[in-house]
């Protein structure tokens, strides 16, 4: 018999293993599963129903988990490794915890279920950000273009300032990137500005 915080470890052959029934999920304890007993009122239980409501299934027992137990328990997250849920894609049902469908590959940014529309609304928002890194990438390129600075560095203004929330979702690096066609764009029209006042006079 060996001991664990509160809890008596009992081999499934000992006496009453295979005749008694868990007080927490009612069901008779077969001889070949894991059980435990309460070191107080010595109720034989399944050992994943004491893990799983956190103590004695036996009313009034000092071991019996408290309300609070109860309440933090109520509102913890059921995600264990053998719930399953449904993938929105391809219908085929995958482990809970899972942020990629096995069968079809579809990526989830979350673990909670979603639904068609949930998915539709996470491809939507994905190929927005895509769109937003390539058209920011684009007028950084355009933007080393010196001829084309004075009507960049409008276009840049233009786009960049207004999409200043959407471009901070898109990531740091493509934020940096959309300042700094701005910043390009500029030096390149003062250089430009310069270039005629001086050639002129």
């Amino acid at each position: 018999m060996t001991s664990v915080p509160s809890v008596v470890i009992t081999a499934a052959t000992s006496p009453g293993a295979g005749t008694a029934s868990c007080p927490i999920c009612q069901s008779a304890i077969g001889a070949d599963e894991g059980v435990l007993t309460c070191p107080e009122c010595r109720q034989v239980h399944h050992r994943e129903c004491w893990v799983e409501v956190g103590g004695c299934g036996t009313y009034g027992c000092k071991h019996a988990p408290s309300p609070d137990d109860e309440k933090r328990a109520d509102v913890a997250p059921h995600a264990a490794w053998g719930d399953t849920k449904k993938c929105p894609a391809c219908k085929e049902n995958i482990k809970a915890i899972a942020l990629r469908c096995r069968y079809c590959g579809t990526d989830f940014a979350t673990v909670d279920p979603l639904s068609v529309q949930d998915l539709h609304d996470q491809a939507e928002i994905v190929a927005a950000q895509r769109a937003m890194r390539m058209t920011v990438s684009v007028l950084f390129v355009l933007s080393l273009i010196g001829c084309l600075a004075p009507l960049m560095l409008i276009i840049d203004l233009a786009w960049v300032l207004p999409n200043r929330r959407p471009l901070a979702k898109a990531g740091p690096f493509y934020v940096v990137l959309g300042y700094s066609s701005i910043v390009v764009s500029a030096v390149y029209s003062v250089l430009m500005l310069g270039f005629f006042l001086f050639s002129g006079s």
